[in-house]
């Protein structure tokens, strides 16, 4: 290759999620040449808007929301009872969970709302209240735990696929936890030819419009009664944070807006991997799309395309099933450098049991509530945040794992995904840098 097709770089990422973020973003933050390179936008393209981090393992459903444990005191709850867990491998440094979602928060800021330390509930389309360390911006003022009053649940007319009186039932439950009286009503916003049957996309670019947020303000206001306090909306509101969509309209209805959280599609995933690309870009991160092809490491030349990385250290934030970071060639693998896949959790979580070669019907439960062997499949790694081989023996000191190819724990279930790839992306780019943590 011709000299010009080389990059030198201090960290090489490989993954663009929020644990591949994180940890780009954490070595430059360290003085760090970093290039990331993904095949596709992380999973965060497909978040709700909830950073879930830790919820208090030890609570009784009833447990009132002021009752319930902080976040970092979630987390190590969570260590203390989930021995495969990466809050439990990493608890002697849990004291430092808080500066990275800070961190991170922080680099989104945005989009991402300040965390305070404890859980907001936020509801989602189908009801539920659910915790998150920290959300968008846009939904902080749906905080089932700090709304005093009615909480007006709002719908579109003509629009099924928002069902507000669905939405307020789920608030109901949770009345007797500290949260608001909740009450369902149906805006006449999109009945028009352009918005009729717009899809979410499509209505949040509506609304963006000069004057439309406004208008739906307007209506919104008519709606309201006596002891209104704030209202929730759809999650349609805009796309880029710099429009302002919630503020516009809760400046003309005269009480706080926010989103409720979404399913997919999703307009707050997709201004949530906006906010990463441009927060790469400002700091000064390369972004290189493909997938690393050859290599085998850090001081070996990796192959992008048409181009060769050469880097001192190396992040994998490959992602597990969703992110093609584990695939089965065989036995599960990691797929960027045939790494093996040897945690878990459940009964496969001792480091003795042979699991990777196994067919994946056997490692699933027939108890949806019991930990899934498969969906924490992903590589073992010691405190440092080292790959670790069949023997426990690092596989190279410069080779750090971030995010879900971590295995042994659910990010899907567990209510900590987006916590452990902040806290170890943030860990293992500040290592990678030289920083250490």
């Amino acid at each position: 290759m011709p000299p010009s097709t080389r990059i030198e770089c201090d960290v090489l990422v490989v993954g663009g999620g929020m644990a591949g973020a994180t940890a780009a973003l954490a070595a430059r933050d360290g003085g760090a040449r970093v290039v990331l390179v993904r095949k596709a936008p992380g999973s965060t393209g497909l978040s709700g808007g909830a950073v879930s981090v830790a919820q208090d393992p030890g609570c009784m459903p009833d447990t009132p929301f002021a009752a319930r444990a902080g976040v970092v005191e979630s987390a190590r709850r969570i260590a203390a009872t989930r021995p495969g867990h990466p809050y439990r491998l990493l608890r002697d440094r849990l004291d430092r969970l808080w500066n990275a979602v800070e961190f991170a928060t922080g680099q989104m800021s945005e989009v991402l709302a300040p965390p305070s330390g404890r859980n907001r509930w936020l509801l989602t389309p189908f009801g539920h209240a659910h915790a998150a360390a920290a959300c968008h911006r846009s939904m902080a003022a749906g905080d089932l735990a700090e709304v005093r009053g009615t909480l007006v649940v709002c719908g579109f007319e003509g629009h099924l696929g928002w069902d507000p009186g669905l939405i307020a039932s789920g608030a109901v439950r949770v009345r007797a936890l500290g949260g608001p009286t909740p009450r369902a009503v149906l805006l006449d916003l999109f009945r028009w030819e352009e918005g009729a049957l717009g899809r979410p996309f499509d209505l949040a670019r509506l609304l963006e419009a000069p004057g439309a947020a406004e208008e739906a303000g307007r209506v919104l206001r008519r709606a309201l009664q006596r002891g209104d306090a704030a209202a929730v909306l759809p999650a349609v509101l805009g796309i880029d944070p710099a429009t302002r969509v919630p503020e516009r309209i809760a400046a003309e209805a005269g009480i706080p807006v926010a989103e409720i959280l979404s399913d997919l599609p999703s307009v707050p995933g997709l201004r949530f991997h906006r906010a990463i690309e441009a927060r790469l870009a400002a700091a000064g991160v390369e972004v290189l799309q493909g997938e690393v092809r050859s290599g085998a490491g850090p001081d070996l030349p990796a192959a992008v395309g048409g181009r060769e990385v050469l880097a001192r250290s190396w992040v994998l934030a490959s992602g597990r099933f969703v992110g093609g970071g584990i695939e089965r060639r065989g036995e599960l693998r990691e797929s960027v450098l045939g790494l093996p896949v040897l945690a878990s959790e459940g009964p496969f979580a001792d480091p003795s049991v042979r699991f990777a070669a196994r067919p994946p019907a056997s490692l699933t439960l027939r108890d949806s509530r019991a930990p899934q062997p498969l969906l924490a499949a992903g590589l073992r790694v010691d405190d440092e945040l080292h790959p670790l081989d069949a023997e426990g023996r690092v596989l190279h000191p410069r080779i750090f794992a971030a995010g879900a190819v971590v295995g042994g724990h659910d990010p899907s279930s567990d209510g900590t995904g987006m916590g452990v790839a902040m806290f170890t992306g943030w860990l293992a780019g500040r290592s990678a840098a030289g920083r250490g943590a």
